[in-house]
Order: C-alpha cells, then sequence, then structure tokens
C-alpha cells in the first residue's frame, strides 16, 4: 500500500485541527456570535425557491454579485470556493508544477505549506524574527533567487496576528517576478487592504467568510484577481464546488453586512478587555496583533495547556520551533474570556 502513495503525500504531516468536545471553545478563530441564527427564516424562504435535486448555480453568481458589492471588485474578478483551503489548492494547482518553489514567511497558517508540498513542489521558509515581524526584503530576495512561483503573505498573519504594511506588499509584488497571494482572511479585524490593486497581474487576495462573518460551518472562501488569472483558476475549479446551501447563507449574510460590523466592534472590545485583565501579569508574553486573537508565551507551557484542558477550554497550542511555548485564544464571549483569563492567573500565580 505504502508504494502506492505519492511521496509528497507519504511524508506529508496533515494539518491537525482541534477537534475535542469542551465547555470553551477558543481554538479555531470563529467568531463566537451566531449571527445567522437571526436570519434562519430569510434562509428557509430561500431554500424554498430552489430544487435541491438540481445541481447549484457553477459560478456562484449571486453569492459574487453581493461580494461585489461588498468589496468593490467587479464580479467577473471573483471567484468562491469551499473555503479559502480550496483557493489556496487551485492557485497550487493552477501555477505551481512539481519543483517549482513556493516562498512564504513562518509561522504562517500551516496550508499553504501543506498543500504545495502535495503538488510536489519546494517550500522556502523567510523566518521572522522573535517579535514575529515580517522581514519583506528576505522574501524578496529569496524570491528572486530561486525564481519562485508564488509567494504567500497572511496579512494579519495567522498564528501572530502581525501585520505587513501595504507598501511592503506592493514592494514584494514590484520587485520579483513572482504571482503574490495575500491572504486577508482577518482584514475585516485590520482594515487594511492590498484588494483595489488586482488589477496587476501578479497579485491574488483570498477571503474568507468564516471569521468575521461568522460562517465557519457553511465553508465560503473567495479570491479575487485580474481577468487571466480568474480564468485560468476557473479552468481547474470543480463546477460545481459550492453548494446551494452555503450560496445562500453568504447572500444573506452580506445582505446583513451592519450586523457583521457591530460584532467586529464587539470582538474588538473583548480583546481590549482580555489585554488589560493579563497586562502586566509575569511568566507570560501577549503578542497584541490584528486579529480576532491573541498568542502568548507561557514560561509554564505544559501547566497552562493541562489547566486549560481541565477548566473545559479549548485552544490552539505550540510547542516547537519559534512558536515554542506559545498558545493562541480566539477572543470569546465575556463569560468564556472571564474563565480563560481566571485560568491564566491560576497557572502565573501557582494555584
Amino acid at each position: 500500500m505504502e508504494k502506492l502513495i505519492k511521496k509528497s503525500v507519504y511524508e506529508l504531516e496533515a494539518y491537525s485541527a482541534v477537534n475535542e468536545l469542551c465547555e470553551i471553545k477558543l481554538d479555531a478563530n470563529e467568531n463566537p456570535n451566531d449571527l445567522f441564527r437571526n436570519y434562519h427564516e430569510y434562509f428557509l424562504n430561500e431554500i424554498i425557491k430552489n430544487n435541491i435535486n438540481r445541481y447549484p448555480d457553477p459560478t456562484s453568481l449571486r453569492l459574487r454579485k453581493e461580494l461585489s458589492k461588498y468589496t468593490g471588485i467587479d464580479e467577473d474578478n471573483l471567484i468562491c470556493g469551499n473555503g479559502s483551503d480550496e483557493i489556496i489548492g487551485l492557485i497550487i494547482n493552477a501555477f505551481v508544477d512539481k519543483g517549482d518553489n513556493v516562498v512564504i514567511h513562518v509561522p504562517t497558517f500551516s496550508m499553504y505549506k501543506i498543500t504545495a508540498r502535495i503538488s510536489g513542489a519546494k517550500v522556502i521558509e523567510v523566518e521572522s524574527d522573535e517579535d514575529f515581524n515580517i522581514d519583506i526584503n528576505k522574501i524578496i530576495k529569496k524570491a528572486n533567487e530561486n525564481n519562485a512561483k508564488l509567494i504567500f503573505l497572511c496579512n494579519p498573519n495567522n498564528p501572530t496576528g502581525n501585520v505587513i504594511k501595504r507598501d511592503d506588499i506592493l514592494k514584494v509584488l514590484h520587485d520579483t517576478n513572482s504571482i503574490v497571494v495575500v491572504d486577508e482572511a482577518y482584514f475585516e479585524f485590520y482594515g487594511q487592504t492590498v484588494i483595489d490593486k488586482i488589477d496587476e497581474d501578479r497579485l491574488i487576495v483570498i477571503r474568507t467568510l468564516s471569521k468575521a462573518f461568522a460562517l465557519a460551518g457553511a465553508r465560503i472562501g473567495y479570491a479575487a484577481a485580474a481577468t487571466k488569472i480568474i480564468n485560468v483558476l476557473n479552468k481547474i475549479r470543480s463546477p460545481y464546488n459550492l453548494n446551494i446551501f452555503s450560496q445562500i447563507t453568504g447572500v444573506i449574510m452580506l445582505k446583513h453586512v451592519d450586523d457583521v460590523r457591530k460584532s467586529i466592534d464587539e470582538i474588538k472590545c473583548e480583546k481590549e478587555y482580555i489585554l488589560n485583565q493579563l497586562q502586566g501579569l509575569n511568566g507570560i508574553k501577549v503578542y497584541n496583533g490584528c486579529g480576532n486573537f491573541l498568542l502568548i508565551r507561557f514560561q509554564e507551557f505544559n501547566k497552562a495547556v493541562k489547566l486549560l484542558k481541565e477548566h473545559g477550554i479549548s485552544v490552539k497550542s505550540f510547542n516547537s520551533d519559534i512558536l515554542k511555548g506559545c498558545i493562541r485564544v480566539t477572543i470569546g464571549k465575556r463569560h468564556e474570556n472571564d474563565k480563560f483569563i481566571n485560568t491564566v492567573k491560576r497557572v502565573v500565580n501557582n494555584e
């Protein structure tokens, strides 16, 4: 059996999603507010209008029209996918051959590396500094030295929350010959974007409705790019890649952006609350990034992981390389955040 598996897959370390029963789930950067619950009646009315025995719209046209209104980008310059993971896969499959080079900064979202390696690409990693700042000049140098096909920039970065300035992103685009993919999954919590620059032929911007729009379960990702790139991606996109339920769900939420913005403001306030509560505690270092999460390094990492689990709190933990001793915690609701804060205080106070 093993001899039949692709070498790139056999040697792969799979992405690990937290799948534990817990009282408080703060491990996946989800929006804690179930915004869609307010629109179940709209959803059912829309479903009744559709025939489920028929395939969904193969181009997600209604969804792209709503995304166009939201982003200001023409619908023909947008493509939808089954989560941004599918979009990442489409980009790599469209542009990367076996043996080609892909540049990423590390640490970052692991699916860039996983998907590139499955394709047989060589992944070139550019390490961030001890505060997780990203060196744009090093990225440009590595890309040019290795004739990289793709450069992935996660902005804000997951799991650190660090950001890359708009001018620096454009510098990477202009000073290399690579396709530059900017993952703006957490754009709504940051506010800065390069989506208005997609008329430049080598820029792709990825986004999702999983985070700010609170639709993680619907798996709706999208990308904006020049028409030539969108046409290439559509060549290899499965014809019915986004099911009818997800398309309708996305359309409904995009018609209620005000609710999303209100939720974002609440999450930002809760983030400030957590920062204030953790300020000055010994034994931890909090990295204040621009996403809906915080990265925290613990001197007593194992104790922190153990206590959080005992108190029914699920977080994303890291204990290797530059992230050694770190956990990433999603900003939750006040009672969830209070329980997390109290547990952290027990760790640092040796209770």
